[in-house]
């Protein structure tokens, strides 16, 4: 029986904000199936996360400081990637970190708003944009005339993962309006790439975390326990704040799959999904 899950040994590719939280653990897992990465981030890599890297497979890891909003940062983390592994199988678009309003939205004035807006903006639609589109250039010619096996579809594709959120599905938040404005952009540009890119064989789908149980998020919300009380109470499935690792398998599924594109697997503990349950006994 022909094996469906492709193995990603072999394969190269990038990935943004890898030093920490989500993006480790899918560098991580990405060199424990044997692929090599480029990382870009504006952080260093810790020698204890570096070291958890050399312990994790035979793939490889190589990190660079990168402002991934600055002009030219797409060109230049397309030619660094194919500089040092010579070909481009993939992309995961996964940096980013939320610019909050912790205060009366009112109480700002407008060239803050504007500053935070474009930020988020510059973060994440723009720059997953001009990267992904880089990216497919380099992996069209590679990817576009893959025929199709004895099953009808194509054996292999190329692949772009972003990172979204769960505000793509649940927005309504005052310390978050430029933060869910621009994921819910960048959902947007992901779909359109989606039927861009499509006819070179190239799939674009998105992964929507909910809250995660690392060191920024937990000083957020200790400082807030009014939000988390409230987080705790709309998640389904417990703990409500998620260990990184936890989007690993989805990611995998979608570097692997060759058939799913234009999807976002949510995996947010059911965060958007609010129903009254007036009858339940959970004891």
């Amino acid at each position: 029986m022909q094996n469906v899950y492709p193995s990603l040994k072999g394969k190269a590719g990038i990935l943004t904000g890898g030093t920490s939280g989500f993006g480790f653990e899918i560098v991580r897992s990405l060199v424990a199936q044997g692929s090599k990465v480029m990382v870009f981030s504006v952080d260093e890599l810790s020698a204890e996360n570096a070291a958890l890297l050399k312990e994790a497979g035979d793939g490889e890891a190589l990190y660079a400081v990168q402002d991934i909003t600055a002009d030219g940062a797409a060109e230049a983390m397309v030619a660094k990637t194919k500089e040092k592994f010579g070909k481009i199988d993939f992309l995961v678009a996964n940096a980013g970190v939320a610019n909050r309003f912790q205060a009366p939205l009112m109480s700002f004035d407008s060239a803050t708003i504007a500053e935070k807006l474009r930020h988020q903006f510059n973060l994440f639609p723009v720059a997953f944009a001009t990267l992904a589109v880089e990216a497919a250039k380099e992996m069209a010619p590679r990817y576009k005339d893959v025929k199709p096996d004895e099953t009808g579809h194509k054996p292999d594709s190329g692949a772009i993962v972003v990172t979204l959120s769960e505000s793509v599905y649940c927005p309504l938040r005052d310390d978050l309006v430029a933060y869910a404005a621009a994921k819910t952009a960048t959902r947007s540009v992901m779909e359109s790439l989606t039927a861009i890119l499509g006819p070179y064989n190239i799939r674009v789908n998105g992964i929507a975390p909910g809250f995660a149980n690392t060191e920024a998020p937990r000083r957020f919300y200790s400082q807030y326990p009014n939000i988390r009380e409230d987080i705790d109470r709309k998640i389904h499935l417990k703990p409500s704040f998620m260990d990184p690792s936890s989007v690993v398998p989805a990611v995998l599924y979608l570097l692997t799959d060759n058939y799913v594109t234009g999807d976002v697997v949510a995996l947010d503990g059911g965060f958007r999904i609010e129903q009254k349950n007036y009858f339940q006994d959970y004891s």
